[in-house]
């Protein structure tokens, strides 16, 4: 979809997502304050460096021998750009709460398009502001800048680190710990904090000046003709400005061209908006192996906590999730989790996830885990009482869950009526997912509650007995003749005694005049 060149974009480059969302995954963990660096396998290099390790020497780039012989205790991690792309949907879902337009730029950089936000918060530094937040509860690493062109606002931010050591160097005798606004602009924060680097401004002749010392290998411009065009001497966007366009059409691709084009504000950028799913995916990298499952549970709780606050945040809840534990020399092991109502807290779930994984056993270590949520729903208003007593069925519907989730659903059944006066055929056993069991208003058990059959013991023998207690009768007779149509025929005449201790049965009388006990009421 192509915009005009009026339009504000803001271009979010997370330098450290991987090396982020391990340091936040890793907070229970004894060793998290340690050296620790993430490494390109392909390019046998370090590419994202934690600032213990940087005290110690350790840089960005650096190979991977020369790194562990600088630190012997350098905690490594193998770089995954599927863990960086996935985390990026996790932040595009959070902020699309708060900003409508966004661009995913896997793996490590999102695009909002603020132009249409600006009338709503009342202005650049209110949605700024906003969207700073969000970012900051995220924990992540981040470069931020603006322009009115996508590739202006790539090239800002990635050059973020030298406006910082500029800024720095121009107001040293007045370095403070807030931000500081000078035309505008609101000028790189690292001072304030550590996790961010900002040049956000709406004036486009500030964004210009800074816009000019931008090196050109930091765009989507072909790396050839980056190389062609550093030849003859052009290597930043100032460089650029000072040629004729005809004479770089000549040396440059049509792609490239087509960036140049953009960076310039002569063609609209095409982007393709973010429309979240209603699905749920988080990763966690474990810093450790772990087989216990005991020492499992406090890190699930961390992603369940993530998962709590994304259905906080929609009011919604669900009825399951998925998990996966991959371990270190097999295959992931998938289990799924369900409640018979429907949940969001992460202590609800983690009850749930407790109770299963008593009987489940690794093959070997888990090094990740991770879970999907495939389908959650709005909860809906109640306009009940608040004085309304559902405790009752809330606890019992909770009961279920750990139960199916304890013994399996398979083992977790339910007493269903039928329409038969014969007690022994009145009821019979069904799969608990075969009854609805959130309906409370209209169910079998409340038709049979206000029935004729209302007067049956809560607790029923499997077979009659002969009767051996002195009881008193109370009330009766009732006689039930029939069962004739299936060659299983009964006639008794049935009454409510009581025992001497007080304990009230259900009892019958043959046409034999045999007595036998058959239920006791609770």
């Amino acid at each position: 979809m192509q915009f005009d060149t009026r339009s504000l974009w803001i271009y979010i480059h997370f330098g450290r997502l991987q090396l982020d969302l391990i340091e936040a995954n890793g907070k229970l963990c004894t060793n998290k304050d340690a050296p620790r660096a993430v490494f390109n396998a392909k390019a046998n290099q370090l590419c994202q460096v934690n600032n213990v390790a940087k005290k110690l020497g350790i840089t960005l780039n650096m190979g991977l021998a020369s790194a562990s012989l600088s630190c012997s205790d350098l905690q490594l991690h193998e770089y995954d750009q599927d863990v960086e792309s996935q985390h990026i949907i996790n932040i595009a879902n959070y902020l699309y709460l708060f900003t409508s337009d966004i661009v995913l730029a896997p793996p490590n950089a999102l695009i909002l398009r603020a132009q249409n936000m600006l009338t709503l918060y009342g202005g650049l530094q209110a949605y700024w502001q906003v969207i700073e937040q969000c970012l900051l509860k995220q924990k992540v690493h981040f470069v931020a800048a603006s322009s009115y062109s996508v590739q202006g606002a790539k090239l800002l931010a990635l050059s973020g680190s030298q406006y910082q050591a500029q800024y720095q160097s121009q107001h040293q005798a007045k370095r403070k710990l807030q931000h500081k606004t000078q035309q505008g602009l609101l000028q790189p924060s690292l001072l304030q904090h550590s996790l961010l680097q900002k040049f956000i401004s709406d004036d486009r002749d500030t964004l210009q000046k800074y816009l000019i010392k931008c090196p050109l290998s930091l765009s989507d411009i072909d790396a050839k003709d980056i190389q062609k065009l550093a030849r003859i001497g052009v290597k930043s966007y100032g460089d650029l400005l000072e040629l004729p366009l005809a004479d770089i059409a000549n040396r440059v691709s049509r792609f490239s061209m087509a960036i140049i084009n953009e960076l310039q504000g002569k063609q609209a950028a095409k982007v393709k908006f973010y429309q979240p799913t209603p699905t749920y995916h988080d990763y966690l990298e474990l810093l450790y192996e772990l087989s216990n499952t005991d020492k499992l549970l406090p890190i699930i709780r961390i992603s369940l906590d993530k998962l709590s606050e994304f259905l906080a945040l929609r009011n919604a809840h669900t009825l399951a999730i998925k998990m996966r534990f991959f371990q270190r020399d097999h295959e992931p092991l998938p289990l799924d989790f369900s409640s018979i109502r429907p949940i969001y807290k992460s202590d609800d779930w983690l009850d749930i996830i407790s109770l299963k994984l008593e009987s489940v056993s690794f093959e070997s270590p888990v090094y990740a885990l991770s879970i999907d949520c495939a389908r959650y729903e709005v909860a809906q208003v109640s306009n009940d009482d608040m004085f309304a007593k559902k405790t009752t069925h809330v606890e019992a519907l909770t009961l279920l869950s750990r139960l199916q989730s304890k013994l399996g659903k398979t083992s977790v059944r339910q007493i269903n009526y039928v329409e038969d006066f014969r007690p022994e055929y009145s009821t019979h056993s069904i799969a608990l997912n075969d009854v609805a069991l959130n309906d409370t208003s209209n169910t079998s058990i409340q038709i049979k509650a206000s029935s004729i059959l209302a007067d049956r013991p809560g607790l029923l023998l499997p077979q009659p007995q002969p009767l051996n207690l002195q009881v008193e009768v109370i009330k009766g007779p009732e006689r039930i003749q029939t069962g004739w149509w299936d060659d299983k025929p009964i006639k008794r005449d049935y009454y409510i005694g009581q025992s001497r201790d007080g304990q009230q049965v259900w009892i019958f009388k043959t046409p034999n005049k045999e007595w036998y006990l058959h239920g006791y009421f609770i």
